[in-house]
Order: C-alpha cells, then structure tokens, then sequence
C-alpha cells in the first residue's frame, strides 16, 4: 500500500489552529482568523474528500497573496508621501517653532495678516496649528501684532 503525503486530521487540526485557520463546515470553507474581514478559502479537493495537505498549502498561499498586496499598497502609498514631501514644502511655509527674536516677530506678523484676512481674528489654536509654539506666541504676540498693524495700515516700522 503506497505510503498517503496528506496530513492526518489531527495534525490538519493541529496546523489549523497554530496558523490561525478556522473551518465553517456550514459553508464548507477555511477563515483566515488573522485577516481583516476574515476571507474565505475554498478547500482543495481529491474526489469527494478535502486534500488536507494542499488545503493548507492553499491557505497560507492566499494569505501570502493578501500580504503581498498589502506590501505593496503600503510601499505605493509610501512613495506617493515621498513625493507629496518633495512638493510640499514649496507649497507650505517654514517650520516656525525654530524662529527666534525679530525674524519670530515678523513672521507671527505675516501670519496675524493672513489669518486676519481669511478670519475676523487669529486664535492660539489656528497659530499652534500653522507650527507655532505656545510660548513663542505668548512672548512675540504684542510686538508681532504692531508689527502687522503697521504693516497693514501702511504705516513704516
């Protein structure tokens, strides 16, 4: 009698559960428990009986295929940041936490002048939001806020 290559049903059981495969004999089909959504596989078949052995070849396959896919979602996605990062720092203005002294107050200034345009005022949160840090704010806000009404009303400074 040839020697069989499949798996016995409790080693199939035993593989099962240490890949995290769950079988719904209802629909006659394997649950990737570790996959988002859990994803059906259809078992593979020899004549009327499952062929344990290929079955969890199929599986861990499958699996592999997700994992493939979402590697390469996630390296697409990673290069379109990369190339959103080369753009937009032209787009986008300067870091301001590192600003010191005048070149601070002018450029809480420029920012009091936006705001202002696009808002009846500048609050702390727009401020935080654009890069500044509280205590910048805090410290350069009088002299910045002169400095951009100056500058507004035409008035030299």
């Amino acid at each position: 009698m040839p020697r069989s290559t499949d798996l016995s049903s409790a080693d199939f059981a035993l593989q099962l559960k240490l890949h995290s495969f769950l079988h719904l004999r209802a629909e006659n089909r394997f649950v990737d428990v570790r996959a988002k959504g859990c994803p059906r596989t259809a078992p593979v078949m020899r004549g009327k009986r499952i062929d344990r052995q290929g079955t969890l070849d199929a599986l861990l396959a499958a699996r592999k295929t997700r994992q493939d896919d979402a590697a390469a979602k996630e390296a697409a996605q990673a290069e379109r940041e990369r190339v959103a990062g080369l753009i937009a720092p032209q787009a986008i203005p300067g870091a301001r936490a590192g600003l010191e002294g005048p070149a601070a107050i002018a450029q809480l200034a420029d920012d009091f002048i936006t705001i202002t345009t696009r808002n009846e005022g500048a609050a702390l949160p727009d401020l935080v939001r654009m890069g500044w840090r509280k205590s910048q704010i805090f410290e350069h806000a009088d002299a910045a806020r002169t400095l951009a009404y100056s500058r507004q009303n035409g008035v030299a400074a």
